[in-house]
């Protein structure tokens, strides 16, 4: 099976996408932020959002479904 640039744009935006809602994931969770200063948090958050919108800014180039 041969991988298109659609193939591989769509398993990056699908990586990406879920890398940043793991990074929420992990940011919501209260003894995390216990535990780490104010500035990984509010990082951490960002991070998170911004990779989610990254996600959504390179799907509509893919073309379909992912």
């Amino acid at each position: 099976m041969r991988y298109t640039p659609e193939d591989t744009l769509a398993f990056v935006v699908k990586t990406i996408t879920d890398l940043g809602k793991a990074i929420i994931a992990v940011g919501f969770a209260s003894y995390f932020f216990e535990r780490l200063a104010l500035g990984w948090r509010v990082g951490f958050g960002i991070l998170g959002i911004l990779l989610i919108i990254a996600g959504f800014i390179i799907y509509p180039r893919t073309g379909g479904d992912t």
